[in-house]
């Protein structure tokens, strides 16, 4: 077997130079690149919107507005403008009527509450005018000797710390007194009992002062009762 072989190898002609063909290779292809940059592709316009084909469609469809019908349209704001001025008018007016009337609800109950106890103190000063009188009348000759007049004295002294405490009771109150002894005559304060000619005292003063005044909160419970001078000459 090794023989046949070698047989065929010998039975093969040898290739000679003449025999070989020449191939040329092509030269390799070089790619050059361009400085400049690839320009950027524009964006995509986003397609129209259903709601803006309609916005657009009625537009276009809808019928024209002649001057007649934008002047009623101007006539109808106006008086719509009328009518919403009212409206914000009467309202405030409203608002100005509640806060008057929370106002004056307010002060009359702050004026309840000042003034409940104004009749029980007016029947009061009755009782003050007793002991004043009472006071008044001791003469006071009788007080200097308290050896001899010791009664009297204390009987005295008690009745004036009485009409003093009363008086300071009031005075927690809200109730003040007023003297006007020797002060030009005011009739809103003052009720004139009596007019007499009074030499050396000042035509339309007070000079004698019979019951004193009292006011509570600023209001005059009792006008004092006083005499006035007299002017002689009728003025």
């Amino acid at each position: 077997m090794i023989r046949s072989v070698f047989a065929g190898v010998c039975r093969t002609p040898f290739v000679t130079a003449s025999h070989v063909t020449t191939y040329k290779v092509p030269a390799l292809v070089h790619r050059f690149y361009s400085d400049k940059a690839t320009p950027e592709a524009e964006p995509a316009q986003p397609a129209p919107s259903a709601k803006s084909a309609e916005a657009k469609q009625d537009a276009e469809t809808a019928p024209a507005i002649s001057a007649q019908d934008v002047e009623k349209l101007k006539k109808t704001i106006t008086e719509k403008d009328a009518k919403l001025r009212e409206l914000k008018d009467a309202y405030l007016r409203s608002l100005a009527d509640a806060e008057n009337i929370r106002t004056r609800a307010k002060t009359e109950v702050e004026n309840t509450k000042a003034f409940a106890i104004q009749k029980f103190a007016k029947d009061l000063l009755d009782t003050v005018d007793i002991l004043e009188l009472a006071i008044k009348h001791v003469p006071q000759e009788h007080l200097a000797d308290k050896v001899a007049n010791k009664s009297l004295v204390d009987l005295y002294e008690g009745v004036d710390m009485t009409k003093s405490n009363l008086l300071r009771t009031l005075e927690r109150h809200g109730i003040e007194t007023f003297d006007p002894m020797d002060q030009p005559y005011d009739p809103n304060t003052s009720h004139a009992l009596y007019q007499a000619p009074m030499p050396g005292k000042t035509p339309g003063h007070v000079f004698a002062v019979e019951k004193r005044g009292y006011s509570i909160k600023g209001r005059m419970l009792r006008p004092a009762q006083v005499g006035v001078v007299l002017d002689p000459s009728g003025n």
